[in-house]
């Protein structure tokens, strides 16, 4: 099994037992070649699932229609989507359908597009191999096999590679610069059910890297979605497609005819920076919304479904508040998995002390010395309020001093809830 369906090595048939035979050769996963069996894809675990694909990449030698393994990208929005229970969810550009089969797990019903019809047959076999009724699969654009519903979850990791060309249907979307992910964002928000999530993996463009999130916010604007952006990568135009088209280095000549290609469309275009990320909506009726921009370091993104339930309940609470004050009364605490870190430099009066979250995005967080004190106090029974108090009490503090201990405290208060390092409990 290894050898034939992980390795993609061809395989005496009467080696395999004859049940497995008959369904390899009738799924195409297989072809009889003689008397071996030759495989025409991979199997692999990901997940706990088992996921078939279009096996080994070859480059420049893949067809159109490649149906890819579980890349990278994959993992970053396998662990940025939360997992709590939803009634129907939509997953955008299945691909292999990895993040339908994900969803199909906690969902009742779960609908994959692709544009792709072969990507949507992978996806009906891994269905399949993991044993799951619940995924219906849809041919067509984006969100339109599914116009005029609406879903509790959506995921998308669509091809959002910003590039002048349409070779492969995972990677290249075919349309200008980022248009392909400002509609992805624009559509998802309007399809989310109330208090729905939304998890998308997309790109943004800007002139330069001094203001590069100018795009992204535009699309998030107006669109009744509380919204957090997660920054994974950002390259200037050159470093971009050098990246993209590494699998063509072994060929100087095309490797730097494909590197002016790309950054003659760039330069037409006026591109000077390209970020690629996660944009993670949450529908919600009533009061402002948030929107946040931070980075993230790909290679430590983990299972962070918690975290983000965290920060979007925090902003709906925030919006929910009479003024900035009344966060004062709400009951406070540091997330369970949060690791506090205290180092003393050498001459320094008092230690550094920093937050870092042992889950999700493993952010990190330098508290003001004497905000450190507050967050000592909070305990999950004690409102943000009273911690404070007990720190002006403790170290007699001036009226002057106590009113900036509530205002510095109420600022890193709101951050600490945003990125889901703290959270809100009952009183």
């Amino acid at each position: 099994m290894i050898k034939l369906c992980l390795l993609q090595l061809p395989v005496p048939r009467a080696a395999v037992p004859a049940q497995l035979v008959h369904g390899l050769l009738q799924t195409g996963l297989a072809v009889a070649d003689g008397a071996d069996v030759r495989p025409r894809a991979r199997i692999m675990p990901a997940e706990r699932l088992l996921l078939s694909f279009d096996g080994f990449a070859r480059g420049a030698d893949d067809p159109p229609g490649y149906v890819a393994p579980y890349t990278p990208t994959a993992s970053w929005l396998a662990a940025l989507t939360p997992r709590r229970r939803a009634a129907r969810a939509l997953d955008v550009g299945t691909g292999n359908g990895i993040q339908a089969l994900l969803a199909a797990r906690h969902s009742e019903h779960v609908v994959a597009t692709d544009v792709n019809p072969r990507a949507l047959v992978y996806t009906e076999i891994n269905a399949a191999l993991n044993g799951l009724a619940n995924v219906e699969t849809r041919l067509g654009s984006l969100f339109e096999p599914a116009a005029g519903e609406r879903f509790d979850l959506i995921t998308c990791n669509a091809p959002y590679v910003v590039s002048p060309e349409s070779k492969w249907q995972y990677r290249d979307g075919g349309l200008p610069a980022d248009e392909l992910s400002q509609r992805v964002v624009e559509e998802a928000a309007v399809v989310l059910e109330e208090d729905g999530f939304a998890a998308l993996l997309v790109s943004w463009v800007a002139e330069s890297e001094e203001q590069p999130d100018v795009r992204v916010e535009q699309w998030l604007e107006g669109n009744g979605c509380d919204a957090w952006v997660l920054e994974l990568m950002g390259a200037d135009p050159l470093d971009h497609a050098a990246g993209w088209n590494e699998h063509l280095s072994h060929d100087p000549a095309q490797y730097g005819a494909a590197l002016d290609d790309w950054l003659a469309y760039f330069a037409r275009l006026g591109i000077g920076w390209i970020c690629e990320g996660a944009v993670l909506l949450h529908r919600r009726t009533g009061g402002d919304h948030a929107i946040r921009i931070d980075s993230a370091e790909p290679d430590d993104v983990e299972r962070a479904g918690a975290q983000i339930e965290r920060a979007f309940a925090a902003h709906a609470h925030l919006a929910r508040l009479d003024g900035r004050e009344a966060l004062l009364r709400s009951t406070v605490a540091l997330a369970q998995k949060v690791r506090v870190d205290q180092m003393l430099e050498p001459g320094a009066d008092e230690p550094d002390t920093r937050l870092v979250l042992e889950e999700g995005t493993h952010v990190e967080y330098e508290l003001d010395p004497d905000v450190a004190e507050v967050v000592k106090g909070l305990n999950g029974h004690r409102t943000l309020g009273s911690a404070i108090e007990r720190v002006v009490r403790t170290f007699e503090l001036n009226k002057r001093e106590a009113a900036e201990l509530r205002r510095d405290t109420l600022s890193e208060a709101e951050d600490l809830l945003a990125l889901g390092i703290a959270e809100l409990r009952e009183t």
